[in-house]
């Protein structure tokens, strides 16, 4: 938790920005890697941080708030987590040259890999190659082993030679971390229910809950948590998916091109559609296997222009790898009466290949669509909702006359960090307004 969230960010913050402790020896002038030094670059940096917060699902977390005004103001660990090792690779990408960009996203994508919960074999020998070499370019770029800038080597960037190789000694990061036992203790103060005696009122909840504990385990099936505690008027798709809602009131005729993508699918499937004129009643959310709850266009537009804030959860990552924003969720009953649950989105493009490249896997920038690309999946093809935010371009993007064709609604993928390890036992909230408009128990599917 410190190294990743607090060591490391007050570390690379202080770097970019150029404030870090100039020795009379050294000039501030020849540090090239420092990007956000004007405050005019880090003013205009922050508000893009603050903005980013709509397009970050309520899934993740608290968002990182506005650096600029609020980063001296009790900026919490799991802000800096988001902030540096979920935006900065997308917001530094037009900002940075590109040799200090690459060599932080080595950083970004080792430190990814190693908040899993599981990682595989693979990943975890590609994750300590990019660490041990971050560490490596490290001194040669900045450190450049000058002994007025040996105050840039900190013990954080040793630390990190051996996160990986622990994390095989030693398990994942959920066994061991800060966050597990900072999680503990919160659950237990918010507990105490005497200002008088707080110290024993809390040693009086903690034995409760560890008599709890055990009886649970020693009679689990007569202790079991009731195991129907479904939403109202939720359908169960099986594998751990759920529709929810709200729902339509009644039919909609589809567009044409949302018509001709439900017909596409359906024909691709062998189910006959001669004569059928598409009309769906539409749903609103779905629960997935790993308790992140995807939304829709449909509400969540409908709220965004009642001018609410809404931190979108339609953009979602698909089995195939691909990204696409939710329009709505739809169930059909099929002349042999089986239902199916379908989804119709718009997709983004596939991932630009060379960005990917030149970034170590840590910046995933691609295109969205929008109705020109209407396709309808089955909803157990999305396997997790993730934030798409806008990518800036480049000076040079920028200045090309084409910019608008090859440019244009390009995003950058933010995926939850550590979703294993920090959604354990949890599920994504409802939202209070998520049944607005909904048909009640009379309604069709």
């Amino acid at each position: 938790m410190h190294l990743i969230a607090l060591n490391l960010s007050d570390l690379l913050i202080p770097l970019f920005r150029g404030t870090f402790r100039c020795e009379k020896t050294d000039d501030t002038s020849t540090w090239e890697w420092a990007c956000l030094a004007e405050d005019e670059s880090w003013q205009s940096h922050g508000r893009l941080v603050g903005e980013a917060t709509l397009y970050l699902p309520g899934s993740f977390g608290r968002p990182p708030r506005n650096p600029a005004e609020k980063i001296s103001s009790g900026y919490k660990a799991w802000e800096f987590q988001y902030y540096v090792f979920g935006l900065l690779p997308g917001l530094l990408w037009s900002l940075q040259r590109p040799i200090y960009h690459g060599h932080f996203c080595k950083l970004v994508s080792g430190v990814r890999t190693a908040l899993l919960l599981v990682i595989p074999t693979n990943e975890r020998q590609q994750a300590h190659t990019l660490l041990l070499e971050f560490v490596r370019e490290y001194e040669l770029l900045y450190y450049q082993r000058r002994v007025d800038r040996l105050h840039f080597v900190r013990q954080s960037i040793h630390a990190l030679v051996h996160l990986i190789p622990e994390s095989k000694r030693a398990g994942p990061g959920s066994l061991h971390s800060q966050w597990t036992i900072e999680n503990t203790i919160g659950n237990l103060t918010r507990e105490i229910g005497s200002d008088q005696h707080p110290y024993a009122n809390l040693a009086q909840r903690a034995t409760r809950r560890v008599q709890v504990n055990t009886l649970q385990n020693m009679f689990p099936t007569v202790l079991a948590p009731p195991s129907d505690d479904s939403p109202r008027g939720c359908v169960a798709l099986g594998d751990d998916y759920m529709l929810l809602r709200a729902r339509d009131r009644t039919t909609r005729h589809l567009h044409d091109s949302e018509a001709d993508a439900l017909l596409l699918y359906l024909t691709a499937k062998g189910i006959p559609v001669q004569g059928w004129l598409p009309v769906v009643w539409k749903w609103a959310r779905l629960r997935l296997p790993n308790g992140q709850i995807v939304r829709t266009a449909w509400k969540e537009c409908e709220r965004e222009n009642r001018g609410k804030d809404v931190r979108r959860a339609r953009m979602v990552k698909l089995r195939n790898g691909r990204f696409a924003e939710i329009q709505y969720f739809c169930r059909l009953t099929l002349p042999s009466d089986e239902h199916i649950t379908l989804a119709m989105l718009s997709l983004f493009t596939k991932h630009d290949p060379s960005i990917l490249k030149d970034t170590h896997g840590a910046l995933v920038a691609c295109r969205y669509l929008g109705e020109t690309s209407r396709v309808v999946i089955d909803v157990k093809d999305i396997i997790g909702v993730v934030g798409m935010v806008p990518l800036p371009p480049r000076r040079e993007e920028a200045e090309d006359p084409h910019t608008e064709a090859l440019y244009a609604n390009r995003h950058f993928v933010v995926e939850k960090l550590a979703i294993d390890n920090s959604w354990i036992g949890r599920q994504d909230e409802a939202d209070q307004d998520d049944e607005e408009g909904d048909a009640g128990e009379g309604g069709a599917e």
